[in-house]
């Protein structure tokens, strides 16, 4: 868990993610922590290892990109005849 990274980054296309906002909104439901959430998933279906995601894209142009480059990948049906 990076919790330390998860609470310091503020996302700019997801909104609440300033990290009083999402304080407030853990208070209002009666939660310590997002993943007081998790408690409920039975333990045999809990990941037991740390998720390999990759770093956030931090600005409008790394995201674009990224999306571009994944699209650039896309074939017609015209280049299959």
């Amino acid at each position: 868990m990076k919790v330390d990274r998860e609470r310091q980054f503020i996302h700019p296309y997801i909104p609440n993610s300033v990290p009083q906002v999402k304080d407030q909104m853990l208070r209002d439901v009666g939660a310590k922590s997002v993943w007081d959430f998790y408690e409920d998933v039975p333990e045999k279906l809990r990941l037991k290892k740390p998720m390999k995601l990759p770093e956030p894209l931090l600005s409008e142009y790394s995201l674009r990109r990224h999306v571009e480059a994944i699209l650039s990948k896309n074939k017609t049906c015209r280049e299959y005849l």
